[in-house]
């Protein structure tokens, strides 16, 4: 299943927040097509998760991850990144997270 960080709820709550969402939405995360056999990852808070939806709790940030991205992204986890400028999110291997 996809993890998130601490980090990177933190900053997700944080988002959130900013953007004046109440804290019992979650973060869904879905394809969202640009190109023909192109895929990108679309992250964005909602209430509740959609049909299908692979739901999960960390560290306080509920997160549904549409069905169609399950797999691919079982061994990835979501982290926070700021060595090329301000602080963003990044999909990493969880084998990469130091514990």
């Amino acid at each position: 299943m996809l993890q998130i960080t601490p980090d990177a709820a933190s900053f997700l709550s944080e988002l959130r927040d900013g953007q004046q969402v109440p804290d019992t939405y979650g973060l869904r995360i879905f394809p969202e097509s640009s190109e023909p056999d192109e895929i990108t990852v679309a992250l964005g808070f909602t209430d509740a998760p959609a049909d299908g939806d692979h739901v999960t709790e960390q560290d306080g940030m509920r997160v549904f991850v549409a069905p169609e991205l399950a797999a691919p992204l079982e061994d990835a986890a979501i982290d926070v990144a700021a060595e090329d400028g301000p602080p963003h999110l990044v999909f990493r291997p969880q084998g990469e997270l130091q514990d």
